[in-house]
């Protein structure tokens, strides 16, 4: 089906669908590498073991899942 504006609808949606996968793509790659710097550069200063890098890469992926159900809630209520 044409829109006024002369492109498909099918066209439109999968631009939105492929702009939501790279958003939410973009936001877990960064919760879990953002996560992940704060644990080595913690470790680093206090000279520990890799408990803190441990702890970040948990918060990080623990970010990572919030993301994916706020996304998820978000786009069920449309």
């Amino acid at each position: 089906m044409r829109t006024p504006s002369g492109g498909n609808r099918r066209d439109e949606g999968s631009s939105a669908n492929w702009g939501l996968a790279l958003d939410l793509g973009v936001r877990l790659g960064v919760s879990v590498i953002l996560g992940l710097g704060i644990g080595l550069v913690v470790d680093n200063w206090l000279h520990t073991t890799p408990i803190f890098t441990l702890i970040g890469m948990v918060l990080g992926i623990a970010a990572a899942m919030y993301t994916i159900w706020d996304v998820a809630r978000d786009s069920m209520r449309r």
